[in-house]
């Protein structure tokens, strides 16, 4: 462990924290919390460094002891808990962080069998996109796709809602998500997608072939042009007055009729 954290390093992190580009650039973003870290340590991501506060250093816990022991197999720094709060991106640090390299994914390693997939559409809020990715991990969905105009799926305060789920699933950025989905319908694929003009129910299609599942934009839905290239349109029945739901609460309630059909034809062990 070195106490001495080079000027490059505190110039990359607070560049990975406010800016999509840097990111993008350095093919790396990081993550901040005892259990995002440990999560990381979990995976298959790589780790770059981590960083950890001498007020973190002072927690005497089994569990600390634990981590900071693991990450001595990578480049770690000690720093001053004045430095690691002009570094954090949250109010109240744990003092513990970590920059972690971006992996590569290809949608076509995970559309093979009676997969289930979920596309989203220009989805912009952070707190929707990790709720969204952590919904999709406790469905067991094989990969996430975010289209064009989404919130940068590597923002920390994605990383953050996604409770660790960000390391679970792929989750894969592309610039052309119509024709990432007729890819998919290619391979046998059913895009279902959520309008509020619908005149059939979410729970009336069959969820327990290949599935796409698309959600839009929060205030607008989902573009023309993915209705149009949509096997069924669907929608949530409301009884109240409410306007529309969430697209997170939105996701799950549909979500998770595909886990209830798919277990109705197909058990699978569940915790």
């Amino acid at each position: 462990m070195s106490s001495d954290l080079p000027k490059r390093h505190i110039k990359l992190i607070k560049a990975l924290k406010e800016s999509k580009n840097a990111r993008s650039k350095n093919l790396c973003f990081f993550v901040e919390g005892l259990r995002s870290v440990e999560e990381v340590m979990k995976s298959d991501f790589t780790i770059e460094f981590a960083i950890v506060s001498d007020k973190f250093m002072n927690v005497n816990n089994e569990r600390s002891r634990s981590l900071i022991s693991q990450l001595q197999n990578f480049k770690l720094y000690l720093i001053s808990g004045e430095l690691y709060n002009t570094l954090s991106d949250t109010v109240t640090p744990q003092g513990i962080m970590a920059v972690v390299r971006m992996k590569p994914f290809d949608l076509t390693d995970y559309a093979e069998g009676n997969f289930l997939f979920v596309a989203l559409d220009r989805i912009k809020d952070p707190g929707n996109m990790g709720t969204i990715i952590r919904t999709a991990d406790a469905a067991g969905v094989n990969a996430i796709i975010a289209g064009k105009g989404c919130v940068d799926v590597y923002n920390p305060k994605v990383i953050r809602s996604t409770m660790g789920s960000i390391f679970h699933l792929p989750v894969v950025q592309t610039g052309d998500l119509i024709t990432a989905l007729k890819d998919l319908k290619n391979r046998g694929g059913r895009i279902i997608t959520t309008y509020l003009k619908s005149e059939k129910y979410y729970f009336d299609v069959d969820m327990t072939v290949p599935t796409v599942l698309v959600m839009g934009k929060e205030d607008e839905g989902v573009s023309n042009e993915i209705i149009g290239i949509s096997d069924e349109v669907v929608k949530i029945p409301m009884s109240g007055p409410a306007e529309s739901l969430n697209v997170s609460i939105a996701h799950g309630i549909i979500l998770f009729e595909a886990v209830k059909q798919r277990m109705k034809t197909r058990p699978f062990a569940c915790k």
